[in-house]
């Protein structure tokens, strides 16, 4: 265990060097946290900016992308949450609010880093590798209160190289750095707590306890809980006052803003977004313990094939199965979804037990397990779930590789078998597709997905050069064609886009969005049942020949 004097770098960083100066200049840096932290996340933003200039900024997809980019431009705006619209049943989507307010109906955590983006930067994607950042920030820092320096830096560049440009936390907006990062925190609060009563100890971890709840609430109380829980003894122990009022003073301001935040969207500070979509919306429970709600009129059929007893939710909750089915169903999306990227590095930990006497290890395991029991009990199972596991994966590998590098004997066993492991990002991510695609239960592993919003983006750019302010109306082949891909998404000012989306209801009710937006050009969007290919044309002339235009042919006005 490294002395708290090399633990944080505020305690120790500019005492002198006392001997062989030259040569400790050289080294110094690699001992100290911060320093450290701080050359790992410019080494690693530099890459990722890099690959970023080659490829260009990715396009949201997934309805959870498009709902989590609402709520971002809405703090951008200065906003907690939207008015309602006037004409909300047109551009009712998954996964957002448009009852009291218009909202996205996700915590803020991962929306707070997207709008810091699209304030700094311009764009919300700069966001998504901010949060990557300090994931890798908090994970350095965490892993030298732990471990030697040795091992705090192979595991801090074991999680860099799961960061690559291919992982879906790092290429699109859904998330999982943020409560990763949260995860960290929780643990590096305690780990100094260990060493240094300090309150800056228990500011760190009321930090990461705030940014899991207002992340992965669910999965991030259950890391919580059993943090204390298994360092009950030694936080009594180095109990003191000064630590207390640090984490409550910052759990106050936490519980404020959460509350005003809760208020300023669904009326009730205790109320949180979430449980209120879910009220309004969703018959398949987010549980399987729980029985299938009774189904609901919707203000559109799209959105009953989204959220619907027969829509696509529904597919993963089937009340017929028994129990038993439910809960193999659940133990296997939980192995899947948790910690791909450093799944050789975990395994090795497990067939060669060199850590498996340590403290440490074991809590860590004993953690990990308890969060992926959690997991099991989940309807629905993707990898950014299981976010607050990598604190966790990644100290349980820290604590393994400290000891396979002093192995008394067969030290060349030991050191191949680190190499392997820190090299395992790679390794599984080579394995897989180089898109989070797979993570869409319609794309059948292609791109057709990413294509079409692709598409979609190059159909704002070409309708945005258009002099005049825009309105597409989307109709698609069927309530649940490709249920999983809405175009119907917007910002935070619906009224004030230049390309406004919205749903086609019916030749009659259609009219109510043409009465309201008179000075906008309406455009009717349609698609190819078969292919999938995006056509438009002025919406007067829609319902007076048959043909549509394509998409890529030069849009003209009506005739």
């Amino acid at each position: 265990m490294p002395k708290i004097g090399i633990i944080f770098p505020t305690l120790d960083l500019f005492t002198p060097l006392v001997s062989d100066r030259a040569r400790n200049l050289r080294t110094a840096w690699l001992k100290k946290p911060l320093p450290a932290a701080l050359t790992l996340v410019l080494l690693w933003s530099a890459y990722r900016l890099i690959f970023l200039s080659f490829t260009g900024i990715p396009q949201p997809a997934a309805h959870d992308e498009f709902s989590y980019l609402l709520e971002a431009d809405t703090f951008a705006h200065g906003r907690l949450a939207n008015p309602p619209h006037p004409l909300a049943k047109f551009f009712e989507s998954p996964h957002i609010l448009v009852r009291p307010t218009y909202a996205s109906k996700y915590p803020p955590g991962q929306p707070l880093f997207l709008a810091l983006g699209q304030r700094l930067f311009g764009s919300a994607f700069y966001g998504v590798i901010i949060g990557n950042a300090f994931m890798l920030f908090t994970f350095c820092l965490m892993l030298f209160v732990w471990v030697p320096y040795q091992s705090a830096w192979a595991a801090s560049g074991m999680v860099a190289l799961a960061l690559s440009p291919s992982m879906y936390w790092t290429n699109s907006y859904w998330g999982g750095s943020v409560a990763a990062s949260g995860a960290a925190l929780v643990l590096l609060g305690i780990g100094i707590h260990r060493t240094k009563q300090t309150p800056f100890a228990g500011g760190l971890f009321a930090i990461g306890v705030l940014l899991l709840f207002w992340t992965r609430p669910f999965e991030g109380g259950v890391f919580t809980l059993l943090v204390l829980i298994l360092f009950a003894k030694g936080i009594w122990r180095g109990r003191s006052i000064g630590v207390f009022l640090a984490a409550a003073s910052v759990f106050a301001v936490g519980a404020a803003w959460t509350s005003s935040y809760n208020r300023a969207v669904t009326g009730n500070p205790f109320l949180l977004p979430y449980i209120l979509h879910d009220r309004q919306y969703n018959v398949t429970p987010v549980f399987w313990l729980m029985p299938m709600r009774p189904d609901r009129p919707f203000s559109h059929p799209r959105l009953a094939s989204q959220h619907g007893a027969d829509g696509w939710e529904a597919r993963f909750y089937d009340p017929k199965q028994p129990r038993w089915r439910f809960l193999k169903n659940g133990l296997t999306g939980a192995l899947r979804s948790s910690a791909k990227p450093l799944r050789v590095a975990l395994i090795l930990t497990l067939l060669a037990p060199f850590a498996w006497r340590d403290p440490r290890y074991r809590k860590m395991a004993v953690i990990a397990a308890a969060v992926l029991v959690a997991l099991t009990i989940e309807t629905y199972h993707l990898p950014h779930y299981a976010a607050p596991l990598w604190a966790a994966f990644a100290l349980m590998v820290a604590v393994w590789a400290e000891y396979a590098w002093n192995l008394p004997s067969r030290k060349a066993l030991g050191v191949a078998l680190v190499i392997i492991a820190l090299a395992s990002p790679l390794v599984v991510q080579k394995s897989y597709p180089s898109q989070w695609l797979h993570l869409n239960a319609n794309s059948a592993g292609d791109d057709h997905t990413i294509r079409g919003f692709e598409q979609r983006a190059a159909l704002i750019k070409q309708l945005s050069a258009l002099e005049q302010l825009q309105l597409v109306i989307v109709r698609y082949p069927s309530p649940d064609w490709k249920v999983t891909e809405e175009w119907v998404y917007n910002g935070a000012d619906i009224d004030q886009q230049t390309v406004v989306f919205a749903h086609d209801l019916g030749a009659e009710q259609d009219q109510q969005l043409l009465a309201y937006y008179p000075n906008r050009k309406a455009w009717l969007l349609t698609f190819d049942s078969v292919t999938g290919q995006d056509r438009i044309q002025p919406y007067s002339s829609a319902f007076e020949r048959p043909s549509l235009r394509s998409m890529d042919s030069k849009l003209a006005p009506d005739p």
